[in-house]
């Protein structure tokens, strides 16, 4: 049944064999409110292509609630509403941001772009309205836009150098440079003195003319309007000054020729040629008015204005609303870098203690053993056959001291003791392997009194070190995961409201861009752009932090005779800067994107 509804809402044949043009709103019993407060009861009007219709009424008698209903930014509570085929009084409005782009609002509160001059708030609109249109192109038609209302030479002041007049009629080149197919006006003239007023009204009219579909609210008839809406009384008056209706290709329907008659909407209708009179028993086929085609640009110059105007719209766009919010950025940018860091330092103590780890469990299964000054070689071997005969002894290799030497020459601080002394400090020893790290204890105290061994230092068996150490990671761990959350807390507290800070003043141009009938990208983009250069800042400068601190502890390590992070190499230091930067770009644009969020909101 509704299928069958909206193809005869799109075409009916009409009186001369041809099919009419649907209409272009058409409003069916119409019901809004807001609370148990009733604005618009029982609304009926249809308007046609090229018609100029005018909605009058008092203050709060719901004349601009019409006209948001029908640009679908307000679902009426009752009744059907079509606004060229599509239907929006249903729950799901599929094709909004299309539809927005064919019909265009003059706001009584202009509604212009802050950010942005007189110019480039009707380049903005050209660029949602279509993309595919080359730069060059769009800044003639929003140059013309502004010579139409006589503001050519105010291109570049912004909205809060402009008079309300001046807003105003920057508001009406806007929405005429989109050449919408539907034009809703409310209150088009305030704030005007006379000679504008005369100028917009004449626009408004012209643009009827040439097919646009024309609604206007204001308080009291002032334009050449076809037909007026009263409200809230809902009657429809038609005026007796109304111009002809156009059809679909932008001609006026009838003939001036006096051979036509007037059809029940007061339309002139030509009669039918008397050479014609085989049509009566062959009809003619119904066909559709079809408006000539404008041609299209080559592929690749479409894609390259679709490419220019995404820069555009997106790119510069974002970094110039990110160079604007500085100021609210910056404790973002702190506060993200802060978060990194310690993340990053965290994360190279991660990398050291895990490499001692991997030492320490290598280490684990084998004891030193150290032998005495005076031992001879028979006894050296016979300590060797021993433990090489013991069923728990993997292998045993003999250190010398030369060998023990270069060993410790490689150790930061041992290097340092080996240069103290002319003579050389370690003794030689024996690597001994055990199989299993519970039977390290039993090979060490096997050897201990063997004539070969040190009596004062026979191993280096030490059976409080492993407790010593898994302890420290514990207690190194929980203070790792507490500052980590407590900077997490922090984090989030200071992005949250700095983000606040930025969607609050952001929040009036999405809602400005949505009403054009932006495309998500265009939306998102700039939001995804400052996010990304926030945290590209952000990390950036915490793997400058991280860098300075890891070359400082590289620097003075071997005056402090000990290395501040074992086995953490350059490698693993660019690794960790690595991951900071992209987190921070994560970060970033995950913040940007809340803000987003709250901005739609």
């Amino acid at each position: 049944m509704r299928a069958k509804k909206e193809a005869a809402t799109r075409q009916r044949p009409g009186t001369n064999g041809e099919l009419e043009a649907p209409p272009a709103v058409k409003l069916v019993g119409v019901t809004k409110s807001y609370g148990r407060n009733p604005v618009l009861k029982g609304v009926n009007l249809t308007v046609a292509q090229g018609e100029l219709v005018e909605v009058t009424g008092p203050s709060g008698s719901g004349k601009t609630t019409l006209l948001r209903l029908v640009h679908g930014q307000l679902r009426p509570n009752a009744g059907e509403l079509w606004v060229r085929g599509r239907g929006l009084h249903r729950r799901w409005r599929r094709g909004l941001r299309g539809l927005r782009r064919d019909v265009a609002f003059v706001f009584q509160e202009q509604r212009l772009l802050p950010r942005l001059n007189a110019l480039e708030n009707i380049v903005v609109a050209l660029q949602v309205r279509d993309p595919l249109v080359p730069n060059r192109a769009i800044k003639q038609r929003a140059i013309e836009a502004l010579e139409s209302v006589k503001l050519a030479h105010r291109r570049r002041a912004y909205p809060h150098q402009l008079s309300a007049g001046e807003r105003q009629r920057v508001a009406v080149a806007r929405a005429l440079a989109t050449r919408p197919r539907v034009l809703l006006a409310d209150e088009p003239l305030a704030s005007m003195d006379e000679e504008n007023a005369a100028i917009i009204t004449q626009l408004l009219e012209d643009a009827a003319a040439k097919g646009t579909t024309v609604i206007v609210a204001s308080h009291r008839h002032t334009f050449p309007a076809s037909r007026i809406l009263r409200l809230p009384s809902a009657k429809v008056m038609t005026n007796g000054a109304r111009r002809p209706l156009l059809n679909g290709n932008g001609h006026a329907n009838g003939s001036s020729n006096g051979n036509g008659h007037a059809n029940g909407n007061g339309h002139t209708v030509a009669a039918p040629a008397a050479s014609a009179w085989w049509r009566i028993i062959i009809p003619a086929r119904p066909r559709p008015h079809r408006a000539a085609k404008t041609p299209q640009l080559a592929l690749w110059r479409r894609i390259a204005a679709f490419t220019a105007n995404a820069y555009r719209l997106v790119l510069l766009s974002g970094l110039r609303s990110w160079s604007r919010d500085v100021r609210l950025t910056t404790p973002v940018i702190g506060t993200i870098a802060l978060l990194l860091m310690l993340c990053g330092t965290i994360a190279l103590v991660g990398v050291a203690v895990e490499r001692a780890a991997m030492d320490q469990a290598g280490e684990a299964s084998m004891v030193r053993v150290y032998l005495a000054d005076g031992a001879t070689q028979d006894e050296v071997a016979a300590l060797k056959a021993k433990l090489t005969a013991d069923s728990r002894v993997v292998s045993v290799t003999e250190i010398s001291p030369e060998q023990a030497l270069a060993e410790a020459s490689k150790r930061h601080g041992l290097d340092n003791l080996a240069s103290l002394s002319s003579t050389n400090p370690f003794p030689a020893s024996m690597d001994v392997r055990v199989r299993l790290v519970t039977q390290v204890g039993g090979v060490a105290s096997s050897v201990v009194g063997d004539p070969a061994v040190d009596p004062s230092y026979p191993t280096s068996y030490d059976p409080d070190t492993y407790s010593r150490l898994r302890h420290f990671a514990l207690v190194a761990g929980g203070i790792a995961g507490g500052i980590v959350l407590l900077f997490a807390i922090v984090a989030y507290v200071v992005i949250a409201n700095s983000m606040r800070g930025i969607a609050a003043s952001r929040r009036q141009e999405v809602a400005i861009t949505r009403l054009l009938g932006a495309r998500s990208w265009m939306l998102r983009g700039p939001f995804v752009v400052e996010g990304l250069t926030t945290g590209a800042l952000a990390g950036a400068l915490a793997a400058a932090l991280i860098a300075a601190a890891y070359l400082l502890a590289v620097r003075f390590e071997s005056t402090v005779y000990f290395q501040l992070l074992p086995g953490v190499d350059s490698t693993s230091v660019q690794y960790v800067l690595a991951a900071v930067i992209t987190a921070g770009l994560v970060l970033g644009t995950a913040t940007a994107m809340l803000g987003f969020r709250k901005a739609r909101a």
